[in-house]
């Protein structure tokens, strides 16, 4: 499925043509460094967004046939772009096609930062497995103050490019459980960890990254990955379960105005 037959998906698409054509426009860049938003640059608590793994020569794993991962992660992200944008967010992903020259993993994050998303959703699939696996940064939280909510920018402060998540990873591990729940109750097997993936590390807002692997349940044939109705599912319950999650945020950090309609 090609995502950019459904203009709904990406609402942000100008935005991320604009960056991507710039970013491929010149030499790969040196970033060593990343910055945490300096105030004024407070985060959009409406904005996902995702990046579906590989794509252009970088195929990701072969599924079985001629199924890749590139393909397989581009079609559930146009299916989880319009569920999120369903749930009344806004979505920016870093490709909505199969682009022929491949954007590093720095410029992935580096599209994301500057948007500052209140989720980033990294997508990956596997031939192994069962279910959704969800994978959050290897890194320990770093010293640095954190926001008093996941809508105030942290102090600004240079951060080593690759160390940008630290920052974040506490409030990455409770998204990560809110849509593990959420899976485990509509009885699709999730599974939660941590994992060196690139481009976590380097994302400066809670990110998670969701792993495809084929549905296994009750002894029956297993469904693949590429499945649509099974792609359609789990991007039903991330999309809700990203709402209720963020509307529980906005109350808490509105007490006086209560959860969101």
């Amino acid at each position: 499925m090609n995502a950019s037959s459904n203009p709904a998906v990406f609402l942000l698409a100008a935005l991320a043509t604009a960056t991507v054509v710039v970013l491929l426009g010149k030499a790969q860049p040196q970033l060593s460094t990343a910055r945490t938003p300096p105030p004024g640059n407070a985060i959009n608590r409406e904005l996902i967004f995702l990046d579906p793994a590989h794509g252009g020569a970088d195929a990701g794993s072969n599924l079985g046939g001629q199924t890749l991962e590139k393909d397989v992660t581009l079609a559930f992200a146009a299916r989880l772009g319009t569920a999120l944008t369903s749930a009344g967010f806004t979505v920016l992903s870093s490709r909505d096609s199969d682009l022929p020259a491949l954007l590093t993993a720095d410029q992935r994050a580096e599209i994301a930062n500057r948007a500052h998303p209140v989720a980033c959703i990294v997508l990956h699939a596997t031939a192994t497995g069962s279910g959704v696996h969800l994978y959050t940064s290897t890194l320990q939280p770093s010293e640095l103050k954190a926001p008093d909510s996941q809508y105030d920018a942290p102090a600004f402060a240079p951060t080593p490019w690759d160390n940008a998540q630290a920052a974040f990873v506490t409030q990455s591990h409770a998204l990560a459980a809110s849509l593990t729940a959420a899976l485990a109750k509509s009885d699709l097997p999730a599974l939660s960890g941590d994992a060196p993936l690139r481009p976590l590390d380097s994302l400066a807002c809670p990110a998670v990254a969701i792993e495809l692997a084929p549905l296994l349940v009750g002894g029956a044939d297993p469904t693949p990955v590429i499945d649509a109705g099974y792609q359609q599912r789990v991007a039903t319950v991330v999309a809700a379960a990203l709402r209720a999650h963020q509307d529980q945020a906005n109350a808490a950090a509105n007490p006086s105005r209560g959860p969101t309609s």
